[in-house]
């Protein structure tokens, strides 16, 4: 993510710097002209685009349809972003057998497509920027064979389907290959932000983020690890980049200090948003109506995302941002030629009539929705806890969505969501999102079938009984950290056995502790960050939500605080596969044997914390017994 540095002296030079380009930029292109947008179909190297053509091809004798592989094109930017990503890593990362001979690369294991999947609103971060492939009959030995990979421990929360989890061996990025047991059938993306402790769980941001490579610093990591990849997608607002622009091209002039019609009525302002920025190409007038609240989404989505940049020069990325944006559209006679309105669905959300309902859609925004916008997610954490706690949630009046699409010489962008509310006296836009419709039938070819493991699967048992000291265990202790802000009780609960977790998931560039000691006290400052952040709850479920596990080795169980937190009891074959010292190549996963129906040595809690926007990494909480008391042993957080 960029990290916006304040000052006043860069707003000087920007505006220096930006005008002079003004003043040198080339004259306007003709009409007529029409720029070759990068992202296409054409452009994809030949292994990709044969996987493109066999996935078109199968689609087409399933469905028997016409569809052409050049339909790829129409995809959503995150769906041609995620195909772009995964295979170009899978492309340049050689596989080698443990004597060193080469057996190809990664995308060699890949036999079919079965379909892609971008970004997904409301939909579970496992359950976006992926793939769903068949794998080749040979892929599983070769992943054996293969040192550039390990076995992970098995996927017990996500990836429904698909338990067995493979990894790229030497730290984030990396690929995972979650497969399902017929060993064919697999859904495959690249991990750029491995979960910690404990901001992975009050921040959704980063989860939502994981897979995506456009995300804040994704694509540095991502070129940093498999050098090549194009970033032609470097468009904050949802259209592909063109092969045309120069940095000459894109020119803008001073940013004013107020926006032009801000003072006005809502409706006014957003025109007047729109139009200088498409119509009268000025997009400086139209930056004026960013607020500083909005600076973090142009930090996590912007063409210099990942980079630092001042906070004065802020407002001018974002014009150049929008002029690159409005070159791509071209000259338009008047707004209707530019954009054109566009729905949105969720909580929260009430239509509002208005007269320019051909060029965007209006809609109130409750407190509550407001914060699953907004790119900060510490204010965006904030905002909704303290809307929770003051049962304002559901109100309206502060907030509204413009909801619109851009129209391009070759197609439209994705929805793009501007959030709008005042501040002193004049409108602004304090958070945006870009994200696709729901797709229509047939656009998205989608090839998967069950696999054979999951249609001869039984179904699952129903819910069965646990200790009843086990479950008064796992109360106490969420009820000591969540609501009674006990923190140094909550810490009573965990072993000496989760110092091994300490160490996996603490943050980039911390020291690990170095005694028992040390490891006690950084779970007990980690628990009282946590609890501190959800605020006042005075249930557990204010502060959380149940998790539904995913795998035959886990079987739920009746307790009192099901609205809350999933309470499991874990077979003894998987125990293992919840233990922190088993997470590298090193040292990998070994299953062990699933010795049929051994249950009531372990128990597993799981579950999330209510945060906006995306769900934040789910925790899963391992319990056994030491002398004669029921202790926390392992920890895991699964980020989406």
């Amino acid at each position: 993510m960029v990290r916006v540095v304040a000052g006043t002296w860069a707003l000087l030079l920007a505006a220096t710097i930006l005008v002079a380009q003004d003043s040198q930029g080339k004259q306007d292109k003709p009409a007529d002209t029409q720029v070759q947008f990068h992202g296409t179909y054409e452009e994809l190297q030949p292994q990709q685009k044969k996987l493109i053509d066999e996935w078109y091809a199968e689609y087409n004798r399933l469905a028997n349809g016409h569809s052409s592989p050049a339909e790829y094109n129409e995809l959503s930017l995150s769906t041609r972003t995620t195909f772009e990503a995964v295979t170009h890593a899978l492309m340049t990362t050689k596989l080698t057998d443990q004597a060193g001979r080469p057996m190809g690369n990664a995308l060699d294991l890949v036999q079919v497509i079965e379909t892609i999947i971008g970004k997904v609103p409301q939909a579970g971060g496992d359950l976006q920027f992926r793939l769903y492939v068949l794998l080749k009959p040979d892929a599983l030995q070769k992943l054996k064979n293969s040192p550039e990979f390990f076995r992970d421990r098995d996927n017990t929360v996500y990836h429904h389907g698909h338990p067995l989890n493979y990894r790229q061996d030497g730290g984030t990025p990396s690929i995972q290959i979650s497969m399902a047991k017929d060993f064919r059938h697999a859904d495959i993306n690249v991990d750029y932000r491995s979960a910690k402790f404990p901001q992975a769980l009050v921040n959704g941001h980063l989860t939502a983020a994981n897979s995506d490579v456009r995300a804040g610093n994704n694509t540095q990591r991502h070129t940093q690890r498999w050098p090549g990849l194009t970033d032609w997608w470097r468009n904050p607002f949802g259209l592909p980049d063109s092969a045309d622009l120069t940095a000459e091209t894109v020119k803008a002039g001073e940013v004013p200090a107020t926006p032009r019609k801000g003072e006005d009525n809502l409706e006014d302002a957003v025109q007047d948003f729109l139009s200088s920025w498409l119509v009268e190409r000025k997009p400086e007038l139209a930056a004026a109506y960013l607020s500083p609240r909005s600076f973090a989404c142009l930090a996590e989505r912007g063409p210099q995302a990942g980079n630092e940049t001042n906070a004065g020069a802020v407002p001018y990325l974002a014009a150049r941002d929008m002029r690159r944006t409005s070159e791509l559209i071209g000259k338009v006679a008047s707004l209707p030629d530019a954009v054109q309105a566009a729905p949105l669905k969720g909580e929260g959300l009430r239509l509002v009539k208005q007269s320019n309902n051909s060029a965007y859609s209006l809609y109130q925004v409750s407190n509550g929705a407001a914060a699953e916008f907004d790119c900060d997610p510490d204010r965006a954490y904030g905002d909704f806890d303290r809307a929770r706690i003051a049962g304002t949630s559901g109100k309206y009046g502060q907030y509204y969505a413009a909801v619109f699409r851009l129209k391009a010489p070759k197609g439209r962008s994705d929805t793009i969501t501007l959030l709008w509310t005042k501040e002193d006296k004049y409108w602004k836009v304090v958070a945006w999102e870009v994200e696709p419709e729901k797709e229509k039938p047939g656009p998205m070819p989608d090839t998967r079938r069950k696999t054979a493991a999951a249609v001869l699967a039984p179904p699952p048992p129903g819910k069965g009984e646990a200790d009843p000291a086990m479950l008064q265990a796992a109360h106490d202790f969420l009820y000591a950290w969540l609501v009674d802000d006990n923190f140094d009780q909550a810490a009573t609960f965990f072993s000496t056995r989760c110092h091994e977790c300490v160490d996996l998931y603490l943050p980039d560039g911390e020291k690990p502790p170095a005694t028992p000691a040390e490891h006690a006290a950084y779970i007990r400052n980690a628990l009282a960050t946590v609890g501190k952040g959800v605020g006042t709850a005075h249930h557990l479920k204010d502060a959380l939500e149940p998790v539904q596990p995913d795998h035959e080795g886990l079987r739920m169980v009746s307790h009192a605080g099901e609205g809350a937190y999933t309470v499991v009891a874990v077979a003894d074959y998987l125990a293992g596969a919840f233990l922190c010292d088993r997470k590298s190549a090193r040292n990998p996963y070994q299953p062990a044997a699933e010795s049929g129906d051994t249950y009531g040595y372990y128990y597993a809690t799981l579950f999330v914390l209510r945060t906006p926007g995306e769900h934040p990494a789910a925790m899963t909480l391992l319990w056994a017994k030491e002398g004669g008391q029921w202790k926390i042993i392992a920890y895991e957080l699964t980020a989406l």
